[in-house]
């Protein structure tokens, strides 16, 4: 069967797109294992994420499904490359702050580079934004939801 109008044919972007988020999904399955699911009534510590898995896995075969007018992959512009990079490697680094400096800080460490230096947004809202965003998340989590947050050396 040939298309028309000119489109080509190859690997489209959401095809990629929906299997990584398949195989990030099978490995979350892969790693809850090691957590009880429980029961419906009485859910154990692997339920929820492994309801979660298991939506991401089927949101990624959708997308994979629904990839007919997505750009094809070879032809993805990837001039936001390294600002990507620079994201995921900041990510990486709050993960292991976060146990040494404590969740506030981490999260507002975090949000500085992000918005800051990343985005290069202006220094007043920046700082307000992580502040507010850190302690209220923190004040939502683990006093509202009692979810228990690191503090790290200082309380904080």
């Amino acid at each position: 069967m040939q298309q028309t109008g000119g489109a080509s044919r190859g690997l489209r972007s959401d095809v990629v797109a929906g299997v990584v988020l398949m195989l990030i999904a099978l490995l979350a399955g892969w790693q809850n294992r090691a957590y009880p699911v429980g029961t419906l009534a009485e859910p154990g510590p692997g339920y929820m994420p492994l309801m979660i898995a298991g939506a991401l896995g089927v949101f990624g075969l959708l997308i994979a499904l629904r990839a007919g007018t997505s750009p094809l992959f070879n032809a993805v512009d990837w001039s936001e490359g390294r600002r990507g990079i620079v994201m995921l490697i900041a990510c990486g680094v709050a993960v292991l702050a976060l146990e040494r400096i404590g969740y506030r800080l981490s999260m507002t460490a975090l949000l500085v580079f992000m918005l800051g230096v990343v985005e290069r947004k202006r220094p007043v809202p920046t700082l307000l934004v992580a502040f507010g965003f850190a302690f209220l998340s923190y004040y939502l989590f683990a006093s509202l939801l009692k979810v228990q947050l690191p503090h790290g050396p200082w309380g904080l």
